[in-house]
C-alpha cells in the first residue's frame, strides 16, 4: 500500500470537514436572516443614519468574525512598513466601510435617483466625456472600494446601457436578496461563469460592460500588486484589444456618510509591445497599479475580506 500524497490527505480532510446539506441550507437562513433583518431595520433610518448604524455594528462586529484574518493578512501584504498599532486601525476602518455599504443597500434607489445630485459628484476626464457623449461601447472597470456597486449607477447615470459581471454569493437566498436590491442600479447582470462570450456580444450590440477585477481569481495570469504576484483576471484587457473599445476605470470615493465621487479617468492603453500576449499582461499590470494608487490613498475604503495573494507569510 503506497503512502497517501500530500494532495490526497488534503482532499480527504476537506471532505471530513464538509458539513451536511442540512447544516449549510440553515447558515443560508441564518445568513440570510440576519441581513433582511439589518435591512428592515436601516430601511427605516434615513440614508445618513443607516450608513452610521452599519458603521458601529461592523466596528465591533467585523474584528469578531472569521473574515478578520483575511483583513488583517491583507493588509500586512499590502503595508509591511505599517506598525501593527497602525493595521489595527485601518482593519477597524475597513470593517466600519463594510457596514456602512451594508447598511446603505435598501437605499441604493436614492442613490441612483437622478433628482438626488448631493448624493454623488461626477468628475469626468475629456477624453472620456468624448466616449460618453458618442455613446461608444466601452468596458468599465472598478475595484471593491467605497461603495462599489454605485460605479454601475454612476455609470449608467450617464445614459449608458450596461451589462454587468456578478460573482452570484454561495448563499442562494442571500443571491436573491442582493439581485432584488441591485435592480436600481440600471444596468444587466452577467454571472462570472463563462462571461466572457456573452461580454464580447454585449459590446457588438453596443452596450457597455462593467467589471471589477481588482480580487483573486484562481484561472488569472501572475500580475504584480502591491509589489507581490497576484492571481489577476486579464478579461478586461483581452477584451479592450480584441474588440478595440476603450478601457475606462471608474473610481468610487466615499466624502462623507452617504456621499460620493465618481471619478471617470482617463481611458488605458496598452504598451507598444510586439505580441498581443504582452500587451494584454502590460495593461493588466496597469489596471493593478492603478487599483494600487487608489487603495493607498483610502486603505480603509478597501474591501480585503478575501485572500488576494498567494498563501505566503507577511515579512
Amino acid at each position: 500500500m503506497t503512502p497517501m500524497s500530500t494532495r490526497q490527505a488534503t482532499q480527504l480532510s476537506a471532505k471530513h470537514r464538509r458539513r451536511p446539506r442540512w447544516l449549510r441550507v440553515a447558515g443560508w437562513w441564518v445568513e440570510a436572516g440576519f441581513v433582511r433583518s439589518l435591512w428592515s431595520l436601516a430601511a427605516v433610518m434615513s440614508p445618513a443614519g443607516a450608513a452610521a448604524f452599519g458603521r458601529r455594528l461592523f466596528r465591533w462586529l467585523g474584528p469578531r468574525s472569521g473574515k478578520h484574518r483575511f483583513v488583517e493578512r491583507n493588509l500586512a501584504l499590502a503595508f509591511p512598513d505599517h506598525t501593527h498599532r497602525e493595521r489595527t486601525r485601518l482593519a477597524r476602518k475597513v470593517w466600519e466601510n463594510f457596514g456602512m455599504v451594508v447598511a446603505e443597500y435598501p437605499h441604493l434607489k436614492a442613490f441612483c435617483a437622478t433628482d438626488n445630485p448631493a448624493a454623488m459628484e461626477f468628475r469626468i476626464d475629456p477624453l472620456t466625456r468624448e466616449i460618453l457623449d458618442a455613446q461608444r461601447p466601452a468596458i468599465y472597470v472598478s475595484a471593491h472600494m467605497s461603495n462599489w456597486e454605485l460605479a454601475a449607477a454612476a455609470i449608467t447615470a450617464t445614459g449608458v446601457p450596461l451589462s454587468v459581471v456578478y460573482a452570484p454569493q454561495g448563499n442562494p437566498l442571500l443571491d436573491r436578496l442582493l439581485q432584488q436590491v441591485r435592480r436600481s442600479l440600471g444596468c444587466e447582470f452577467i454571472p462570472k461563469k463563462n462571461a466572457l462570450r456573452r461580454l464580447a456580444r454585449e459590446i457588438r450590440a453596443g452596450r457597455s460592460v462593467g467589471i471589477l477585477p481588482d480580487q483573486r481569481i484562481d484561472s488569472g495570469a501572475p500580475v504584480t500588486f502591491f509589489g507581490r504576484p497576484a492571481l489577476t483576471t486579464t478579461s478586461p484587457a483581452w477584451l479592450a484589444l480584441k474588440l478595440g473599445c476603450p478601457l475606462i476605470p471608474v473610481q468610487i470615493e466615499r466624502t462623507a456618510d452617504c456621499r460620493y465621487q465618481a471619478i471617470f479617468h482617463r481611458p488605458l492603453h496598452a504598451q507598444n509591445a510586439a505580441d498581443p500576449g504582452t500587451q494584454i499582461l502590460e495593461l493588466t499590470r496597469t489596471i493593478n497599479e492603478l487599483f494600487e494608487s487608489w487603495i493607498r490613498h483610502r486603505p480603509g475604503q478597501w474591501l480585503c475580506m478575501r485572500r488576494r495573494w498567494p498563501a505566503v507569510e507577511p515579512e
